[in-house]
């Protein structure tokens, strides 16, 4: 078992998202372009809605967790909409776009560059955000790893997640309704099974039995002083300014450099494998700068004479959003090509459009530079 802040790469945020591409265009567009939903009050302080029920013996579950909304929602990233679900029910309300955007996860352009990887948007791989988000949102917390064929680690991994259950407080889990997407785990039966919410199989809205094991669980362990908004706020600008000039973290580029992998290897493409990781990259990166617009103008005002730099930086990732959701029908989704590798013209449009994106990301980062 491996608890701590860090985890290696576990393939997390694979979807099913080849149900409904044309809705999720239509979705996304709503959500990311032209001011965008009206921004949330980022972070309140409501009455905990959580409480722990129990019907029968050995058994407990969670009430007062809300429905996920699953995906083309703008919530895509499973991860956060799954913590904003756990605070909200713990009576801390903090949106899906502040998270984004304090974690850093609005800003990260991260690329697996030994092989195609499914998992580059999620926020425990790679450069993970983890480090900055649970601080900035004032708790403790510990990632936990276990291969389910080492039993006296499955069995502390048992007793810690059923631990949190009887405390009130849900836990965030990679698998437990495969494919490998994070879910909650909302309560356990005698038979040793869980209860979780997940945005497959239809568990969105009611607690279903779990089908798979937690390939990764992360533990919110104590609740601590939060910082001030503002603080939390201009540290994330410094945040995405460091992650676009990164260059790499372990396996993965970032940033900069991520745009020129992922366009040397859609170049050099000859497996019909990286079709799917192509795919749930583009996707994260039209979820994740659709937040950062969002996130930019909710937080603008607080930076005085210094707004109009951070709200260019947000006109910037607008333009980006705009211009990767008109050219999503160039990134094909894996039931399109279900034999074959996609014509190269088709990848170079891709390339095309990927570059004028860094382009638009330069300019953001250099409007956000003069904010801070």
């Amino acid at each position: 078992m491996k608890t701590g802040h860090r985890v290696a790469a576990v393939g997390v945020s694979r979807s099913l998202v080849l149900r409904a591409v044309s809705t999720m265009l239509i979705s996304v567009v709503l959500l990311s372009t032209s001011g965008c939903a009206p921004p949330v009050s980022p972070q309140t302080r409501t009455r905990p809605r959580v409480a722990v029920i129990r019907e029968k013996p050995g058994a407990a579950r969670l009430s007062g967790i809300g429905s996920i909304r699953g995906y083309a929602k703008g919530r895509d990233n499973t991860f956060m909409h799954c913590l904003e679900l756990i605070l909200e029910a713990m009576g801390e309300r903090v949106s899906y776009d502040e998270l984004m955007g304090i974690s850093g996860l609005a800003f990260r352009t991260q690329f697996r560059v030994d092989r195609w990887d499914v998992g580059n948007p999620d926020p425990l791989v790679g450069e993970t955000c983890l480090d900055t988000l649970f601080p900035a949102v004032g708790w403790d917390y510990t990632v936990m790893i276990v291969r389910r064929d080492e039993l006296t680690e499955t069995e502390s991994l048992r007793r810690v997640i059923r631990k949190s259950i009887d405390r009130g407080v849900p836990v965030l889990a990679a698998n437990i309704i495969p494919p490998e997407d994070w879910g909650i785990i909302t309560g356990y039966e005698p038979n040793r099974k869980w209860l979780c919410r997940s945005y497959n199989r239809g568990a969105e809205r009611v607690d279903r039995p779990a089908t798979g094991w937690p390939t990764a669980v992360v533990l919110l362990t104590a609740k601590k002083a939060r910082p001030t908004p503002r603080a939390v706020h201009t540290a994330s600008i410094r945040r995405a300014v460091m992650l676009f000039e990164k260059r790499k973290s372990g396996a993965h580029a970032l940033g900069n450099k991520a745009f020129d992998f992922w366009c040397q290897e859609l170049r050099s493409a000859r497996e019909h494998k990286y079709i799917h990781p192509n795919f749930w990259t583009y996707i994260g990166l039209i979820d994740a700068r659709g937040a950062a617009v969002r996130y930019l103008r909710s937080i603008a005002k607080e930076f005085g004479p210094r707004e109009i730099h951070v709200t260019m930086a947000a006109d910037w990732y607008d333009k980006e959003v705009r211009l990767l959701l008109g050219g999503l029908s160039n990134v094909p989704p894996e039931g399109r090509f279900a034999d074959s590798l996609p014509p190269m013209e088709m990848r170079n449009r891709q390339i095309d459009i990927l570059r004028q994106a860094q382009t638009y990301e330069r300019d953001a980062i250099a409007s956000l530079k003069k904010a801070i």
